[in-house]
């Protein structure tokens, strides 16, 4: 692994470990935030599960948080953890920051910020889901290997046309 993934990864991952840890041991804000979008959750047609105990939800939200930050930050499955923490990341920058409820124009402009900002890491997650650290992907090691067969079928049969 390179010195600028070893930095990387855990900086990108901190903030969802330290999220999530305080979603766990104190649910009581992350709920109120929740509790302030969830108007807007039913009208769009939340399933009643995501409105029925927000402290379940925000609790295990945390945990799936934590344990998908750890994994990215150690490099253990970092591409899975960094597809968890992105899927994660929408939905928690739209519930931290709800342009939409909020009227005071300061306000809205530092919601704007927030999402953008929330915008941003969940870019850098998807780039760290793609990064195969300099490997070749899947689908070009097969392509490859086709080649090299067909290839070394032509060299074997040109051999006994000749010999």
């Amino acid at each position: 692994m390179s010195l600028l993934r070893r930095v990387v990864r855990p900086m990108l991952a901190a903030p969802f470990i330290i999220d999530g840890l305080d979603a766990v041991l104190h649910p009581s804000r992350h709920v109120e935030k929740l509790e302030r979008v969830l108007p807007t959750l039913e009208k769009a047609g939340a399933p009643p599960v995501l409105t029925s105990d927000a402290v379940m939800l925000t609790r295990a939200t945390g945990v799936v948080s934590v344990a998908a930050g750890i994994g990215l930050a150690a490099g253990a499955a970092p591409r899975s953890s960094a597809v968890v923490l992105a899927a994660l990341n929408l939905p928690l920058a739209l519930v931290n920051h709800p342009v939409w409820a909020i009227e005071d124009a300061a306000a809205r402009a530092e919601a704007v910020s927030g999402l953008a900002r929330a915008g941003a890491v969940g870019a850098g997650l998807l780039l760290a889901a793609v990064d195969r650290g300099g490997r070749p992907s899947l689908g070009w090691r097969i392509r490859n290997s086709r080649r090299q067969r067909e290839a070394m079928a032509a060299a074997y049969s040109s051999a006994a046309a000749r010999g």
